[in-house]
């Protein structure tokens, strides 16, 4: 139900500037922690380089305690230190430098690569932190990181001999498995529009969760001594934002962008999930009381231990979903979909590369339903720079629906559809990594109402576009079962699965699932 924002509720939603469904309306949010005492002074940028390998130094507070460890904030996917003082992308000025500077802590901001991987984060991190214990004469700090700040903390920690200079990491909204989000980013559906939009950086290709199956693969259990801390949120970002986007998007809880499986880093200690976007959970006045137990406690009441990581299963490729895309050739694009009885409810959401580009849905009656692009996806996220807009359809009429697009030649867009009620796909694709040509397994599965006969079929794609092989799928004790040869050439590659059929009611359907993996040989 979280997944559908009914009409009248999104009018109100947008003058809150929040996405709330009606099962997250039905939780309380977390009251909110009071607001720091003092703005403390802006931190001083400590080198010249306008970029990454900058860091700068929090003001030391008049109440600073030695006794308390140094903090090291460490910013995600394309931010930079300011991101911990400035203002949030939707949420008003981040105050966890305040938080920090008014609880008696010193603190240290970095500046990495914005879309780099978490080995070239990891690599400069490490010697940042070399630098940093240097300068406040301490022998280990703990690490605060937002997103894929944690992931790139746990590479210099792992691979890049930074260990013996961290106490802790505390990561915040963390995709520790990696986003579907990324995953989409890179499917043949939404290739085209990644590609105009110059949004297959290093960053979103690690992010897959195909590469971060294989990153856990050659990281986990390798440096014991520094304690690993998460916080997770479940809440849907602002209407019309990629995090309400990837609301829709991702299966079961999440916070817009790193579902909340995701979050809870394997061999670490789950400190709590709550009712946050990827945006806030990284303020001080969200999560402060959260995570101020652990800055010098052993640990605290409440938290529980991540167990070891497991298949993804059906969690990693939302099985809800219609998905549409390509180019614009022309100056239009057309596709077709069909929807089945007993779909209580749609969503339609379309991204285009321009401004300009308009979309609206037809109905098997002629009913049309205009799709407004009135939202723009900000920089740092997945898709940045792509227009986004939605239209919901209560009880949409069954039949063949239609996509009909108009823009700019040289265009794209991508159609994401997701159905309430109808048919539910269950993708199993296994263990995350393959060695080059070995043979995997994936099972398919369908539930909700009675199916007369179904047909799957799976595609494998390499950034988005260039197909790799081809699989269909063989009915096997109420399953589709396939055999995917993974490719010689190493690297993330792209699942998309398809399947068709008709209901005992005599109704079409269909579901399109993506999902990723990994082909490496052992070894970073």
């Amino acid at each position: 139900m979280r997944r559908i924002v009914p009409l009248f509720l999104v009018c109100s939603l947008m003058l809150a500037s929040a996405s709330v469904s009606p099962v997250q309306a039905a939780r309380p949010p977390e009251g909110a922690a009071a607001a720091a005492a003092a703005a403390p002074p802006a931190p001083t940028r400590v080198g010249m380089t306008l970029g990454a390998g900058d860091w700068y130094v929090g003001a030391t507070p008049p109440n600073v305690d030695p006794a308390k460890p140094v903090l090291v904030f460490v910013h995600g996917k394309g931010g930079s230190a300011s991101v911990w003082w400035d203002e949030t992308t939707y949420h008003g000025t981040n105050d966890m430098y305040a938080y920090a500077y008014n609880n008696g802590y010193r603190t240290a901001f970095v500046s990495l690569h914005p879309e780099g991987t978490m080995w070239a984060n990891g690599q400069l991190l490490s010697s940042l932190l070399n630098s940093i214990t240097s300068y406040f004469g301490v022998n280990r700090v703990t690490i605060v990181a937002h997103s894929k700040g944690g992931v790139d903390a746990n590479a210099a920690s792992v691979h890049y001999g930074a260990a013996p200079k961290i106490r802790e990491v505390i990561t915040l909204g963390t995709p520790h498995r990696g986003t579907p989000v990324a995953d989409l980013a890179y499917s043949d559906w939404a290739g085209w529009l990644a590609e105009l939009l110059g949004q297959r950086t290093d960053a979103a290709y690690v992010m897959q969760t195909g590469y971060m199956d294989y990153f856990r693969s050659v990281t986990d259990g390798l440096d014991p001594a520094v304690r690993y801390s998460t916080v997770s949120g479940y809440k849907c970002g602002p209407v019309f934002t990629a995090l309400w986007l990837g609301c829709m998007y991702i299966s079961g809880e999440d916070d817009g962008l790193v579902p909340v499986w995701s979050a809870e880093k394997p061999g670490g200690t789950h400190l709590r999930t709550g009712y946050w976007d990827h945006d806030e959970i990284r303020m001080g006045s969200r999560v402060w009381s959260t995570i101020a137990p652990r800055l010098t406690a052993a640990g605290s009441p409440g938290e529980r231990a991540v167990a070891a990581p497991q298949p993804y299963g059906g969690e990693a490729a939302p099985g809800n979903l219609i998905l549409r895309g390509g180019p614009v050739s022309g100056g239009s694009a057309a596709a077709s979909f069909p929807v089945e009885r007993g779909v209580t409810a749609v969503t339609f959401h379309v991204l285009g590369s321009s401004a300009d580009l308009s979309a609206s849905l037809v109905a098997p009656d002629g009913t049309v339903h205009p799709v407004k692009l009135t939202g723009r996806i900000d920089e740092g996220e997945v898709l940045a720079g792509a227009w986004i807009g939605s239209a919901e359809v209560q009880r949409p009429q069954a039949g063949e629906w239609r996509l009909e697009v108009t823009g700019a030649k040289e265009s794209a867009y991508l159609m994401v559809a997701a159905l309430e009620g109808g048919v539910q796909a269950v993708l199993d694709r296994g263990a995350g990594v393959s060695l080059p040509g070995e043979s995997r397994p994936v099972t398919l599965r369908l539930l909700g109402p009675a199916v007369a006969e179904s047909r799957a079929e799976a595609r494998l794609v390499r950034d988005g576009a260039a197909a790799l092989g081809h699989a269909e799928f063989r009915s096997e004790g109420g399953r589709h079962v396939a055999l995917v040869e993974a490719p010689e050439e190493a690297g993330v590659h792209a699942l998309s699965v398809t399947v068709t059929g008709t209901l005992r009611d005599g109704s079409a359907f269909e579901r399109n699932l993506v999902t990723s993996f990994a082909v490496f040989d052992a070894g970073p």
